[in-house]
This record gives structure tokens, C-alpha cells and sequence, in this order.
């Protein structure tokens, strides 16, 4: 018999049960499973740490895309897959984790159709702590009640079984399906096939032999010799500016937006086994961009990025005045169809946006990318949607079929909050 067991039950959990489960639940976001998208580091912590705590109201899907998704709260959640998404990506990356980790003393699972976690402990473990009575079960009914602490394999709040051997054929119906899974996954890792649309639009590159070469933009700006500065000095009414006075030099310093798009895309391509190599765009060649593939980060502080996207459907322009500049994104296919933001300093801007483009190669056999935002912020978003698989998932959703194999650009609107971009979302594209 399976007796099952209320919400409730999470209450009695021990205080070394549950630093366990959050000892375990900071290995799974710090490894290599998890470490590439912070979203799925947020849903997963924020479900265990609801359920650690007994709060199930908050564990529903318009609940979920409210709070960790910035929807309404009335959101139509049949039409808008957000959270259903981001679960599945979590279950994928779970089981990602768990292959290389055979025997953890507690494992968190996430069951499909439900957002509530689950705890399954390793079999051996016991606990004294208080628990709910267990009941074995006889032909004629109950026959004991025990109390003791006992050891369990299966989810703490889901079910216990009874000594029978049906847990027994649970658990090898169980080891049965992941083992298959284990080697499904494996299969498609040593025979190269994308496993996810964030690798269909990365397989030109995960499938080439050669490096990238991730340019980042700095700023330029013009000094004053220390000769034009004393000629100021004696005679402000009447300066002359001769060949030399002002000095061109390369700020290198860089935005924090811009480095995190920078680590995102290492961190990606070192995850892949592909070398990469980092440069200023005043340090690349024509020439060292004609048979290497190519990420250029950054927009109006990238030389290069501006060129790639000068005369394609989106490009970036600048507008204004010298003192009052205007960024802007244009469609040239939509003249009427502008996205600009207005220079705010000191006041901080609280939105931006951004295009994501990728152009392929086949002559040289290679592909150029650029992220660029009309500030940091649009260029950090951009960065973090290149290896997210949830945001991949939506694009594949709203893109026609075969839109892996053409170019590709996407323009993203964003909101900035505490001096990060938050809620990114796809407001138009482009394939050709």
C-alpha cells in the first residue's frame, strides 16, 4: 500500500535534513550544469527554497511567471509558456547534473507538470528527527505504527511505501529510464547532433575546427597636447589648432555590461571545448577576420560591430545633437519603425535595448556575430541570450522552420533595474 502524505510532512523535516538539501542545492547552481544561465539558477532556488519552508501557494505557474518573470499577475499562462519553459530547462539541466554525480546523500527533483521540488535521499542515510508514523500493512489491515526514523528512497512530501517489493520494481523501473536517458544524452554529445535550439544556432560554430575571436569595444577619445593647452592658457581669445594639438588615444577601460557579455561567451565556448581569445577592436585586422569566426561585443564602441550591421535590416545610428545625443536602432524595413534612447546622464536610464545578429559564411567557412545595446545593459541582455536555452526555445517557437541554417538578427527590449537588465524580450526579427 502507498500512503500518501500531506504538505504538511515538509514541515517535519530535520534541521540536518534540510542543510543538507541547501548544501546540495548550492552545489547545483555553482557546477557547470547551471552556472550559464541565472535564470535557471533563480527558478530552482526560489522553488526549494519556498518548499523548504512550507509556502505551496507560491509554487503555481501564473504565481512563478509573476514573480520570477515579470508578468501580470493575470496573465493568460495558456498562450504564454514562459514558466513551463524555464522548468523544463531546469529538468534538463538536473539530470544533466546528476549523470556525473552517481551517489549525492540527497538529490532535488523537479517532476514534470508540477513546479513543487522533490527529495529523494540516499538509501542508507538516516536521520533522528521527527517524522510522521509509518504504517505496515497487512491482508487484514494496519498491524503496527512505528515512529522510529526510518531510511527512505523516495520524495520526502510525495510518498511512502510499505515493505513490500514494490519499491523494489519502482526502483529499478527508475534506474532503467535514467540509464536510458544517460545514454540517449551521451549518444547525441559523441555523435555532435544539437541537443537544444541554443546549439542549433551555435552548430556552425561547435561544429568548426577553428577558434573565435571575441572583440569587445572600448571607448575613443581626443586630448589636448600640452602645447594647445598653455596656448589656451595665454591667449583663450584667439587659439589656432594645428596638425598634432589633439592627441587620439584608446580608453581601455571597459563597462560592466560589456565584460559580462564578454564571461558569458567564454564560459559558453569553454563549456564546448572551443578555444577563444579576447581582443580590443583597434588590435583586429581585416585579415584576421577572414577565416575565424568571430563575436564582436559591444555597438557604437565597436568599430566593427557598427560595419556588420551598417547595411542590414536592423543597424545602429546616432542622433541628436553634440550635447543631446539620441542612440537609436532602425528597420530599414519598417523606415517608420525606430527604437532610440535619449543621452539621460546623470540620471539613470530604465530600459534599453539591443540587436543580436549573426551572418554565416559558407565561402570562408565561418560565421560573424555581434551583441550590441544601445547601452551596457542591451549588450549585457544580449550577451546572457546568446547561451541561454530558454531564450533559444522562444525564438525557435516564433521563427519559421529552418531558421537555424539562415542569418539571423533579433532586436531585444529590456527593462534596467538596480543596474542590470532584467525581463528581456524579442520585439523583432529578421531572417534572410
Amino acid at each position: 500500500m502507498i500512503e500518501s502524505l500531506g504538505k504538511a510532512d515538509l514541515l517535519h523535516l530535520s534541521e540536518e535534513q534540510v542543510a543538507l538539501i541547501r548544501a546540495e542545492l548550492r552545489a547545483i547552481l555553482t557546477s557547470s550544469s547551471f552556472s550559464g544561465s541565472k535564470r535557471c539558477q533563480d527558478f530552482l532556488e526560489f522553488v526549494v527554497e519556498r518548499t523548504l519552508v512550507g509556502d505551496h501557494e507560491s509554487l503555481t505557474e501564473r504565481f512563478l511567471g509573476a514573480r520570477l518573470f515579470g508578468r501580470a499577475i493575470d496573465y493568460e499562462t495558456a498562450t504564454d509558456s514562459i514558466v513551463r519553459v524555464r522548468a523544463s530547462d531546469v529538468r534538463r539541466r538536473l539530470l544533466q547534473y546528476y549523470s556525473s554525480q552517481p551517489s549525492p546523500i540527497v538529490r532535488i527533483n523537479l517532476v514534470a507538470g508540477g513546479y513543487i521540488p522533490e527529495f529523494h535521499w540516499r538509501e542508507e542515510e538516516t536521520f533522528n528527527a521527527p517524522s510522521s508514523p509509518e504504517r505496515t500493512m497487512s491482508a487484514d489491515g494496519p498491524e503496527t505504527v512505528s515512529t522510529q526514523a526510518t531510511s527512505f528512497d523516495l520524495p520526502i512530501g510525495a510518498y511512502r511505501a510499505s515493505r513490500s517489493g514494490w519499491l523494489r520494481r519502482t526502483v529499478w523501473i527508475t534506474v532503467s529510464v535514467c540509464l536510458l536517458a544517460i545514454a540517449l544524452i551521451a549518444w547525441k554529445q559523441l555523435s555532435g547532433a544539437p541537443q537544444n535550439d541554443m546549439e542549433r544556432f551555435w552548430a556552425p560554430v561547435l561544429r568548426g575546427r577553428g577558434g573565435v575571436l571575441i572583440c569587445f569595444g572600448d571607448t575613443t577619445r581626443y586630448w589636448l597636447a600640452a602645447k594647445l593647452v598653455n596656448a589656451i592658457a595665454q591667449h583663450p581669445e584667439s587659439i589656432s589648432i594645428e596638425p598634432g594639438q589633439l592627441v587620439l588615444t584608446h580608453d581601455e577601460s571597459l563597462s560592466a555590461g560589456n565584460f559580462r557579455a564578454a564571461l558569458s561567451l567564454m564560459q559558453f565556448l569553454d563549456r564546448h571545448n572551443v578555444a577563444n581569445q579576447l581582443r580590443w577592436p583597434q588590435e583586429v585586422q581585416s585579415v584576421d577576420l577572414d577565416t575565424q569566426n568571430t563575436v564582436f561585443v559591444g555597438a557604437f564602441n565597436n568599430s566593427w560591430t557598427m560595419s556588420l550591421n551598417r547595411n542590414l535590416r536592423f543597424s545602429f545610428e546616432l542622433g541628436g545633437t553634440a550635447d543631446e545625443p539620441v542612440w537609436m536602432i532602425k528597420d530599414h524595413g519598417a523606415p517608420n519603425s525606430v527604437w532610440s534612447l535619449a543621452k539621460t546622464d546623470p540620471q539613470p536610464i530604465d530600459h534599453d535595448f539591443a540587436v543580436i545578429t549573426r551572418v554565416l559564411d559558407p565561402a570562408r567557412k565561418r560565421v560573424v556575430m555581434s551583441v550590441g545595446g544601445l547601452n551596457q545593459f542591451g549588450t549585457e541582455a544580449a550577451g546572457e541570450f546568446l547561451v541561454d536555452e530558454a531564450s533559444w526555445k522562444e525564438f525557435a517557437h516564433m521563427a519559421p522552420k529552418g531558421w537555424e541554417s539562415k542569418n539571423i538578427q533579433i532586436v531585444l527590449e529590456m527593462e534596467v533595474s538596480n543596474h542590470r537588465p532584467v525581463r528581456p524580450r524579442i520585439i523583432a526579427f529578421h531572417l534572410w
